[in-house]
């Protein structure tokens, strides 16, 4: 019962991007499609930070205009967190999130370019799905507990990203991305912890056109 009530935003947001975008103007470029990304994760105001491996795998729709302008909007499953060591202690913190930002989008060159840089800004709202959080000694865990039971189920932050849309063949693009996601809100449930997601990767992804393109 609470993941469906945590999952039915998320299903009402990506309905209402989608029902949005096959509803624009017959000249507008629609398009939809699986998308990837890994990089590096991390919680601010964290002491001896260390390389944690963050991961995300979802469906990205994109809509560009007859402008340079265009707006995107995804649905993905997002590994985030961080981790931190001392001289013979290690905490990893992973946080699960169903994640949906929400893009404004600003490409260079017109429509029906092979090649078209872009940069993207805009919110990105998250959902807490799962995760653990570990703690080792010299390599041995010494406590396990479930991300739920310590960290809010919910995250909102703002998510920044340039990259460009290259074409494949009419109606396929190749998305390429590099994402920077700064959070807003307090992870941790504890008072005493003002922690906020920050993660860095590179997203990789094919659209393809499911509203009309506007001819070559």
């Amino acid at each position: 019962m609470k993941m469906s009530k945590m999952i039915r935003p998320v299903i009402i947001g990506i309905t209402a991007a989608l029902t949005l975008g096959t509803t624009v103007k017959a000249q507008d470029n629609v398009s939809l499609g699986p998308t990837a990304g890994f990089g590096h994760t991390w919680l601010s105001n964290s002491t001896n930070s260390k390389y944690q491996p963050a991961g995300n795998v979802g469906l990205a729709l994109v809509v560009s205009t007859e402008t340079r302008f265009g707006f995107g909007a995804d649905v993905k499953w997002s590994i985030e967190g961080g981790k931190t060591s001392t001289d013979n202690s290690t905490t990893t913190t992973r946080l699960d999130y169903i994640r949906v930002p929400i893009k404004a989008m600003y490409f260079f060159g017109e429509l029906g370019n092979r090649v078209r840089p872009k940069i993207t800004l805009g919110p990105s709202l998250g959902f807490l799905v799962g995760g653990k959080q570990k703690y080792e000694v010299s390599d041995a865990l010494q406590t396990e507990v479930d991300s739920k039971d310590i960290a809010n189920s919910f995250d909102i932050g703002l998510n920044g990203s340039v990259g460009l849309n290259y074409r494949l063949v009419n109606k396929t693009w190749l998305n390429l991305d590099l994402n920077y996601y700064h959070g807003f809100s307090d992870v941790m449930k504890a008072d005493n912890l003002d922690m906020k997601n920050r993660n860095l990767g590179l997203n990789v992804g094919v659209t393809f056109g499911i509203g009309k393109v506007r001819p070559e």
